[in-house]
């Protein structure tokens, strides 16, 4: 893939290393990784996120293989220990074993049903573009028991 073809996608690049303080084995990814000890890594303890493009969204990074685990939200920057991405949580953890990129959705074909009730039962409302107000809308509740995602997510 050439770089004309990544910016056409959108794409950020992040690099990642097994040690702390970007030291010890490297590697860059412009694609997901389901398992970074695929290639040859134990864990990864620092990263670093750079961007092709201005508008670009960040990567989700992921505490165990195949996209498990504690979710970590990882946007463009260094990342130097874990610290930096696992934040002041109570929940913390100390290695990144997988990541991808957020992608975004083409919003211009979005629809999705709002149900009165669980298991999508009840009056219905469907959106198909932003609204700050669903009580404005006419939507009576301030709460929403189910939604339907139909399509653009």
């Amino acid at each position: 893939m050439n770089t004309q073809q990544m910016e056409q996608m959108g794409q950020f690049k992040i690099t990642v290393w097994e040690e702390e303080n970007f030291q010890g084995k490297r590697c860059e990814f412009l694609l997901e990784c389901q398992n970074i000890m695929d290639r040859g890594f134990h864990k990864i303890l620092s990263l670093w996120i750079s961007t092709l493009l201005s508008y670009n969204r960040g990567w989700l990074g992921y505490e165990y293989p195949e996209f498990q685990g504690q979710q970590f939200i990882l946007e463009k920057g260094d990342y130097p220990r874990y610290e930096a991405w696992s934040g002041n949580s109570s929940y913390r953890t100390e290695h990144m074993l997988s990541f991808r990129p957020i992608k975004c959705a083409n919003h211009s074909d979005s629809k999705v049903t709002l149900y009165e009730c669980e298991d999508f039962q009840g009056r219905k409302f469907e959106m198909c573009d932003d609204y700050p107000s669903l009580q404005a809308m006419g939507w009576c509740s301030k709460e929403v028991p189910s939604i339907k995602v139909n399509s653009g997510a």
